[in-house]
């Protein structure tokens, strides 16, 4: 089970379903949601493979 894709599918259908009847308030939070969304996934990516998984220390 994927949280983070079942939020974000559920944001995009929110958009497309009722996008139109949305106030501004409204599309102001689904906007906020999708940028936390973004945020946690690049932060779970530096948890799990640090922040330059390419980088070699010099010895």
């Amino acid at each position: 089970m994927n949280l983070w894709a079942d939020a974000f599918d559920t944001m995009n259908a929110v958009e497309n379903e009722h996008g139109d009847s949305l106030t501004v308030d409204q599309r102001l939070k689904l906007a906020e949601v999708k940028a936390l969304l973004s945020i946690s996934q690049e932060l779970s990516g530096i948890h799990h493979q640090g922040i330059n998984p390419e980088f070699s220390a010099r010895d």
